[in-house]
């Protein structure tokens, strides 16, 4: 099924400034902290696919090999940065982008991105997710900070972002940190074990505040509706820990009397446990889940995955996007890709008879845009 006419909402995805980019561009197309050697990426079957159709888009010659490809592609980049992107951009139909403004952050890559400057770079509507991480490294960064300090300061931050910055979603990646198991603990409980932990650093004690916080968030969200995106499954390796990524660990947390009203948007479907982020999404009436970063990155899988989110998970719980990061190619492959195996995936259940064609392109308008217009209030 052809679906390039219906327009796009990336529902997560990062800023990026073209003049950080400081490597081979195809690097990028690669999860690990440690960045490999553009030897290592060629090979793989995403960057073969991805450099035969930018090759097409941009016009290199017929049959030309990836460094002449990379060569066009880098010279019209650094000529003009912006129209290169808005000209990736348009032709995906890419209608808003919500951006999680945490990343790239001076904390973890000595930079950030301002939302204004990305905005100008871009041609689409871009609104900003608030990431907890920052904030939350600040204070354990900082011994001296009390535990009603901290809180206060997770408060503040919290409160600037939904009432002056006006962002559409919050987001936890508790996922790296010490995973999605999940408890709702007491003030006390978290008093105590911020208490200790500055004293000792250890893993429990760590554990518990850090759920402390992501429960204020959830709490917060509660009071301003708000969703709250949550990373789940793949990410940057080597700090991710997978088994501690499946979102099938979040029943508890979803099932709480507080947090069960809250809209919680399980990120990327916690691929590869995208069978269980689908079942989430069925039985808990709060969930939700998107593929991002599962489209730029898992070539072929990718349409394995959306038919396994599908298995269980209703079409109006899936959202879209790139998880685009650092280079325009991350979004522009993402979605172009993302969309026609959407549309693959879709005309299968045709073929096969499960939905009628009709479905399937409500389907696909749920899942490219009308879910998302309807989760953040766009």
């Amino acid at each position: 099924m052809d679906l390039s006419s219906i327009p796009v909402i990336d529902s997560h995805c990062h800023p990026f400034d073209p003049s950080r980019e400081d490597d081979d561009f195809r690097v990028y197309f690669n999860m690990s902290l440690w960045r490999p050697p553009t030897e290592v990426v060629v090979d793989t079957i995403v960057t073969r696919k991805l450099m035969r159709e930018l090759g097409k888009f941009l016009g290199a010659p017929y049959g030309a090999d990836q460094e002449t490809i990379a060569n066009v592609r880098n010279e019209q980049y650094k000529a003009d940065p912006k129209g290169y992107t808005q000209k990736l951009f348009k032709s995906n139909n890419l209608e808003t982008m919500l951006v999680d403004t945490g990343f790239p952050h001076e904390e973890f890559t000595g930079y950030s991105v301002d939302l204004k400057t990305f905005a100008d770079l871009v041609p689409c509507k871009v609104y900003p997710i608030f990431r907890m991480a920052p904030t939350i490294f600040t204070i354990f960064k900082d011994p001296r900070a009390t535990f009603e300090e901290a809180v206060d300061i997770m408060e503040k931050d919290m409160n600037k972002a939904i009432k002056q910055d006006k962002v559409v979603a919050m987001k936890s990646i508790i996922a790296y940190e010490t995973g999605l198991a999940i408890r709702k603990w007491s003030k006390k409980d978290a008093q105590e074990a911020y208490d200790r932990f500055r004293k000792d650093k250890n893993r429990d004690d760590e554990k518990i505040v850090r759920e402390y916080f992501v429960v204020m968030g959830l709490l917060a969200c509660k009071e301003n509706d708000l969703p709250m995106q949550f990373h789940t499954g793949l990410g940057s390796a080597p700090i991710l820990n997978l088994l501690d990524s499946n979102p099938i660990l979040m029943q508890d947390i979803l099932a709480d009397d507080d947090i069960k009203e809250v809209t919680v948007i399980i990120t990327h479907s916690g691929y590869p446990f995208t069978t269980e982020a689908g079942y989430l999404c069925s039985v808990y009436p709060n969930c939700y889940c998107d593929v991002t970063a599962i489209t730029p990155y898992t070539g072929p899988a990718l349409k394995k995955a959306i038919l396994s989110l599908l298995e269980f998970s209703p079409a109006n719980r899936i959202m879209f996007g790139s998880d685009g990061v650092i280079i325009p190619e991350t979004y522009w492959f993402g979605i172009k890709q993302g969309v026609k195996v959407l549309g693959d995936a879709l005309g299968e259940l045709v073929t096969a008879d499960w939905i009628t064609a009709r479905e399937a392109v409500e389907f696909a308008e749920m899942i490219l845009h009308k879910n998302a217009q309807k989760v953040y209030k766009l």
